[in-house]
């Protein structure tokens, strides 16, 4: 059973994992989290700021100079109040900047991410507003005829090549080989913070699939600090009590005292 979404720090995890999309070019992005826009608490999700470079990864071939990211949570939906609350943080990080049209509107754009494709939205942009919405590559859509250019981001069409971390941020992951990728990268990265915000998000939503994972890598060869890492890590997230509690598999009991013991 899964943990009440509310609980579940999606949002924290979801700028981690663009960055980690994005790692390559980290010297010429400056993320920012929750950045504030007015005194009163009226926060865009994500901005990104891009230096004069080029980005060919497809979630952000997009990008301009400044570029705000809102995301939704895998049980949350984007709607049309969204798309024009979204809009609107655009208009007044224009609006709100020091000097008269100091941001360039053409040097904006907009990333909307979703779990699942919010048809009713892309019904109405289509229909209603006689936008355009042109699939650009798998869980990438452009939306034209705006005056800022936007996309949609599906994660759960997206390519694993393409967006690994983005599309790990599941209720219910079903891709066990991305798992069993991710907890490999993680292990190797066990000091980055954006590894750990990651996990504390996977551990919770995904603990079983988690298990499912670690039963297997118990089966090849690892370090001595790995298998410590491996032990720390389900005591911080209680998998070893949840395990216990449900049943799941009595060989990771086993697993788990065999750690113990090296």
């Amino acid at each position: 059973m899964e943990l009440a979404d509310e609980k579940i720090k999606w949002h924290p995890a979801f700028a981690a994992a663009m960055q980690l999309e994005l790692k390559e070019y980290r010297e010429y992005l400056e993320f920012t989290t929750e950045y504030q826009l007015t005194d009163e608490p009226l926060r865009i999700d994500v901005l990104v700021i891009k230096e004069d470079i080029q980005i060919t990864k497809s979630i952000g071939k997009i990008f301009r100079k400044y570029n705000i990211l809102e995301y939704k949570s895998p049980t949350d939906y984007i709607s049309v109040d969204d798309y024009y609350k979204v809009r609107a943080y655009a208009y007044l990080y224009k609006a709100l900047s020091q000097k008269t049209d100091a941001v360039d509107i053409d040097e904006m754009t907009v990333t909307l991410t979703s779990s699942k494709y919010p048809r009713k939205l892309m019904d109405y942009l289509k229909n209603k507003k006689k936008t355009s919405v042109e699939a650009v590559g798998d869980g990438i859509y452009y939306i034209k005829g705006t005056d800022v250019e936007t996309q949609l981001i599906v994660s759960k069409e997206l390519n694993d090549n393409e967006a690994k971390y983005l599309k790990l941020l599941q209720i219910q992951q079903q891709d066990k080989s991305l798992m069993e990728n991710w907890m490999e990268e993680y292990i190797n990265n066990i000091k980055d913070p954006l590894y750990a915000m990651i996990m504390d998000v996977l551990a919770k939503a995904n603990p079983n699939k988690i298990m499912e994972v670690y039963k297997d890598m118990r089966k090849v060869e690892l370090n001595e600090d790995n298998r410590v890492f491996l032990l720390d890590m389900m005591k911080k997230f209680k998998l070893d009590k949840k395990l216990k509690q449900e049943g799941i598999d009595e060989g990771i009991e086993k697993g788990i005292a065999d750690t113990k013991a090296v």
